[in-house]
């Protein structure tokens, strides 16, 4: 009987064992074979290389855009379904009330608004041919929706799916432009010390204390809640935002070739999946190797064999948050320049999973929306609008993107640029024909002098209104400059006509370092490109660490542990490598340093924020080595503290937390340790699920602020878990752009977890590997297994 029930059990488990490998084996995308693709004109093939990268040869480019909706479909399915969620606020119909708050700030932006309104452009009077092309995209995704397998995260979560469509398109860049932007984190932050501090204390934070035109009403526990509101929605996101990025072209007389060179790495929050998918096509009419957004038919940024494009953050500032006030007699309607206006009003429904729908009621004056409902102010806070450049200017996105991939010259490149409106680019172009250029993209606003656009403005008297905007030809931009090269790593851009550009540049250290390598009197080539890519030293740092070492008192050194770190941050070259020790004392010391400073003045929670903000990044080392500065001072104690004080405080009680976390062996302090990054996915959250979903963690060399940037954020516990980086390390060879062209992703090219290409690239990635852009065909053929042919 035993041996029946013991039998009976071993088959039930080969059942279920065969069950799941046939179910996991179903769900893998198709790289071989044939399937039928409704629409086309002909048949099409898709060759899969090596890593999983599609190269779709096909007939026309409306075919082309149509076996690349597809592909990219069986990739990234899931990660087009959450993307596309963001920008209309439907994310708690999958996830729940845990989105909520991101759900209703973004339904008060009204990106759908204004997607409907340039879609309705487009549709009127765009192109034809981009019309098509883009429209077969989404028919490739639609047909493998329909027809496909389901990818397991809808059967998990359980959502159903529905028809990709032209508002998905516009809403993805939508999120996208949001995510660029800065203004919404810093301002409430900027304002909340003004009010409580002063303008001193701004000054020494390098943030211009013009305080004109500011309402200076509300009480400092209402500007936290506003910092704090923002700061906790910006970290829910599902979906990665940009950041940063560096990206440099050296020109002909400078590289070995004689040929230009480009390289750009684009910093994005780290998931997974990765944010870009790459994916080359080949017709009679396009040919060209691009990355793409989950669910976008153009690729952002790519190359073909006559020039090459890439992106970094302009980091301009682009949007204000006002003061309003309401008509005490009529709550429609709200107070400009002392007389009336009717607030547009919207009602929205939010559809919530497994709970009650939300209902919001959002109003919007001549500067945009009002956020207080979304951000869940309490109430006595003046109603606080939010100006954004993107909403409240006509747009080409899909023009601008499709142009990026048909530019035949550097004036076309320049042309097409100059349609950027929001959010702020950099535009690195590079071609064959030994041209390099950087331009600033983006609609520039007007100002008065008098506004200082890092405070929440008052919105009542009309003397901070927006007065238009700046020409493209007064932005910064470098063509075929006589130094031999054009960079850009989210400094600030020189200025074009005397007009300075108000922005949340990112500190100079990326900057100094490109800049002093390209200035060496040698000739580059592609390996030398790639060792540059991945270069973790940083200028700034050993300065920072000297005028930590200047402050600290020697008579209050009592440790051998104090004495060797102390050494070691003197000898220190601001290398931040895995082995070295320095890095992870340095890190330990800028955390708890600020920490001695701010937290007094800003609580807990607000010095959380702050230290999440660009205006930290640039601000940390002049404070750090201004002796006389008000913000030593601790407000809370009788005595005035000096930099000498906070800073051998800081060191001391820094050394004793290093010991409780990593031992009082110093030699076992090593960076890698405690520098870590893991790709997390949306169901990684969930500890069952994490070690299939997710990919790593890794121990990586790099910082904040050098170029192979690793960004983190300074937290107490001493562990710095990687947010964001390379979302690719590019280069492009001109002498050959087929041989000699490389790339790598932080994970891999598919999305899907049962794909030999989900993680395949994680390794070399953190390895500091790279792998060949592949466009011959005769060489993707022998590493592809067959092609995938697609028939009508």
């Amino acid at each position: 009987m035993i041996k029946k029930i013991l039998a009976s059990l071993l088959a039930i488990a080969i059942i279920l064992v065969a069950y799941a490998y046939w179910y996991a084996d179903s769900l893998k995308p198709q790289y071989t074979g044939e399937t039928s693709l409704a629409g086309l004109s002909a048949p099409a093939e898709v060759y899969f290389d090596d890593y999983g990268i599609p190269h779709i040869y096909a007939e026309n480019e409306a075919d082309a855009y149509r076996a690349l909706g597809y592909a990219h479909a069986q990739d990234r399915l899931w990660q087009m379904e959450v993307v596309r969620r963001i920008a209309p606020g439907r994310l708690s119909e999958i996830f729940g009330s845990k989105l909520l708050k991101v759900d209703k700030l973004f339904r008060a932006l009204s990106i759908q608004q204004y997607s409907e309104q340039m879609l309705a452009e487009f549709e009127a009077n765009g192109d034809e041919k981009i019309k098509t092309a883009a429209q077969a995209y989404l028919d490739g995704v639609n047909e493998f929706m329909a027809n496909g397998p389901t990818p397991i995260e809808f059967s998990i979560i359980g959502v159903e799916k529905t028809p990709f469509s032209m508002i998905d398109v516009y809403n993805t860049m939508g999120y996208m432009s949001f995510s660029f932007a800065a203004a919404q984190k810093t301002e409430p932050i900027v304002t909340k010390i003004l009010q409580d501090l002063g303008e001193e204390y701004l000054k020494d934070l390098d943030v211009d204390p013009n305080t004109t035109g500011a309402l200076l009403t509300s009480t400092s526990l209402a500007m936290e809640q506003l910092t704090l509101q923002i700061d906790k929605i910006i970290t829910d996101l599902p979906a990665a935002p940009l950041i940063g990025s560096n990206s440099w072209v050296i020109g002909p007389d400078k590289t070995k070739s004689g040929k230009v060179i480009m390289a750009n790495d684009p910093h994005i929050a780290y998931s997974q999946p990765a944010v870009w998918y790459e994916a080359h096509i080949e017709t009679p009419e396009i040919s060209f190797y691009g990355y793409y957004l989950a669910g976008y038919p153009f690729a952002i940024i790519g190359h073909n064999r006559q020039y090459a494009t890439g992106l970094t953050m302009f980091e301009n500032d682009d949007i204000d948050l006002y003061w309003e006030k309401d008509n005490p007699a009529n709550p429609g309607q709200y107070i400009f320049k002392e007389e009336s206006r009717d607030y547009l009003i919207r009602n929205e429904t939010i559809q919530v999973k497994d709970s009650v729908s939300v209902d919001m009621v959002i109003k919007s004056t001549h500067h945009g929306p009002v956020v207080n409902e979304a951000l869940e102010l309490d109430d006595g806070w003046p109603p606080v609008s939010l100006f954004w450049v993107y909403t409240q200017k006509p747009g080409e996105i899909l023009e601008v993107t499709y142009g990026f991939s048909h530019t035949n010259s550097l004036s076309e490149a320049r042309e097409n640029t100059s349609k950027i409106h929001a959010p702020g680019l950099n535009v690195m172009y590079g071609d064959v024909n030994n041209n390099y250029a950087r331009w600033s993209s983006a609609h520039l606003v007007k100002r008065a002098d008098s506004v200082n656009s890092k405070l929440i403005l008052d919105g009542t008297s009309g003397k901070n209104e927006i007065q238009g905007y700046y020409d493209f030809s007064y932005n910064p931009k470098s063509e075929n400059a006589p130094w031999g090269y054009a960079y850009s790593a989210n400094n600030q851009a020189d200025t074009t006509n005397g007009v300075v550009v108000p922005g949340y540049y990112l500190p100079e250290d990326r900057a100094r370092r490109i800049k002093g390598l390209l200035d060496q009197d040698k000739k580059w080539d592609v390996e030398d490109t790639k060792k540059m890519m991945l270069d973790v030293t940083s200028i700034n740092s050993p300065e920072v660490a000297s005028s930590m070492l200047e402050a600290i008192d020697e008579k209050l050194i009592n440790s051998e542990n104090e004495e060797n770190a102390i050494q070691l941050l003197a000898d220190w070259t601001g290398t931040f490598e895995l082995d070295e020790v320095a890095p992870t004392i340095y890190n330990k010391l800028v955390y708890k340093i600020q920490e001695g400073i701010f937290v007094n003045k800003l609580g807990v929670d607000g010095f959380g924020a702050y230290m999440k903000t660009h205006l930290m990044k640039r601000s940390f080392q002049p404070l750090f080595a201004n002796d006389s500065s008000k913000w030593w001072d601790n407000p809370e104690t009788p005595e005035v503290e000096t930099r000498s004080q906070i800073i051998t405080s800081a060191f001391t009680d820094g050394m004793l937390e290093l010991e409780n976390q990593l031992g009082e062996d110093m030699s076992q302090w090593q960076w890698g340790k405690v520098h870590t990054l893991e790709h997390g996915h949306v169901l990684g959250a969930v500890d069952l699920l994490r070690k299939y979903f997710n990919v790593g963690p890794f121990p990586v060399p790099g910082n904040n602020e050098v170029i192979n940037n690793y960004i983190y954020a300074w937290t107490a516990d001493g562990e710095y878990k990687t947010k964001a980086g390379p979302s690719t390390r590019r280069i492009i060879d001109f002498a050959d752009v087929e041989g000699n062209s490389w790339s790598i992703l932080p994970t891999g090219n598919s999305g899907n977890i049962f794909s030999p290409h989900y993680n395949d690239q994680a390794q070399m990635y953190v390895n500091g590997e790279y792998r060949r852009q592949l466009m011959n065909k005769e060489e993707i053929m022998k590493v592809s297994e067959g092609p995938l042919v697609l028939k009508p």
